[in-house]
């Protein structure tokens, strides 16, 4: 097929989109490498495997892809991906495509562009397109509702299938395995032709960017700036985070805390480019005035090689218990263990504790329901203004 799209991936569509400028000012800058990166493209490795060869992902354990081991709680994670995609298969008629690479150049205008879905479901008995991702960093939370990458798979996939069935709905699955969650978003193929027109006049912007330069399209935001390759050296961002800043000694008033509220995440995603550019820069031999780079903390001590360690134990005639450490499976092990016993499971649910989550600061506009809880007094120091 062709060749995967550069100037306007589906990934980065929440980039390029909302801020053509970025295309032309992160041109030539390179994505950073990292652990997370690597970690995430090994668990894809294995899910595919998985669901081709319709084994379970503890086959790879102890398999190497980009560098990285398979754990055995890694295919944990990817067998409740693998099941998230398995439960959208309803009837047998369903036809499942894994690793999908889908022609986006109708979509965009790259040329001979492609992207690739991690999952596709077709139900020609319900006229339905699922398109699944897989998302198995951790720490940042990924809504399926509006999804712009789920909707350029969407798109590209009924211009590939839409003259075999006249489809009447799409829907986005984004599963989160790490966080134990599976979002889900539906929407009619015609409501869907309106992400299409908009994604059309994001692309238009994006090429008159890259004709007139970057000064002119660039427009920060959270979204757009999150994995932005150039926010470290944005000029509109640095503008953006440092303007209108109210000069009070103290922000202690709802309406001052409520002005600042809204610019804390773009803010924190401006020092943390900052700081990774300058050490880039101090890594690569280029000057930081005023800044040099130490040593960090250490990792966690670890045996080089088990098997050597453990026989060198073994000679020094320690007992069992004093060389392994047994623990009780967590209640998350033990569901899948007892997954076709249910009046077992059911047993031990009893004897489930579990945290409630901390308040969790939003925008009002945000889908999810206000927390309502009785606060002691003695939570919080008296406010003095």
């Amino acid at each position: 097929m062709g060749r995967h799209a550069k100037d306007m991936s589906p990934s980065g569509a929440d980039r390029w989109v909302n801020c053509a400028g970025s295309v032309p000012l992160s041109a030539g800058l390179h994505d950073e490498t990292s652990r997370y990166a690597a970690e995430g493209s090994c668990a894809h490795e294995v899910a595919a495997l998985s669901l081709t060869q319709n084994t379970p992902a503890a086959v790879c354990i102890g398999r190497v892809f980009y560098d990285i081991p398979v754990t055995a709680q890694m295919t944990e994670h990817v067998e409740f991906y693998v099941q998230a995609v398995r439960d959208h298969l309803t009837h047998p008629s369903d036809d499942l495509h894994i690793e999908v690479e889908v022609p986006i150049t109708p979509i965009t205008g790259e040329a001979d562009a492609v992207g690739t879905a991690d999952a596709v479901v077709l139900s020609y008995v319900n006229q339905e397109i699922t398109v699944i991702d897989l998302k198995y960093g951790r720490g940042l939370r990924v809504e399926a509702e509006q999804n712009l990458q789920l909707i350029i798979y969407a798109l590209a996939m009924l211009e590939l299938y839409g003259a075999i069935v006249e489809w009447r709905t799409v829907r986005l699955v984004i599963v989160q395995p790490r966080a134990g969650v599976v979002r889900e978003w539906s929407i009619t193929v015609e409501e869907l032709g309106t992400y299409a027109k908009t994604i059309s006049l994001a692309a238009e912007r994006v090429r008159q960017a890259q004709r007139e330069g970057a000064a002119d399209y660039l427009n920060p935001g959270e979204k757009q700036c999150q994995w932005c390759r150039a926010k470290a050296t944005c000029p509109a961002l640095t503008a953006q985070v440092l303007a209108d800043v109210p000069e009070v000694p103290v922000v202690t008033v709802t309406t001052e805390i409520a002005h600042l509220l809204p610019r804390i995440d773009l803010i924190e995603i401006w020092c943390k480019a900052l700081r990774v550019e300058a050490t880039r820069r101090l890594v690569a031999g280029i000057p930081v005035p005023g800044f040099k780079l130490i040593e960090g903390k250490k990792g966690h001590r670890a045996w080089e090689k088990d098997a050597l360690v453990e026989a060198l134990l073994k000679s020094m005639r320690l007992k069992q218990a004093q060389m392994y450490q047994f623990k009780l499976i967590s209640p998350t092990q033990a569901e899948k263990l007892l997954k076709d016993q249910p009046k077992r499971w059911a047993t031990l649910q009893a004897h489930i504790t579990q945290k409630p989550g901390d308040p969790d600061l939003v925008p009002v506009s945000d889908r999810h329901p206000a927390l309502t809880r009785v606060v002691s007094s003695s939570e919080f120091q008296p406010i003095t203004t």
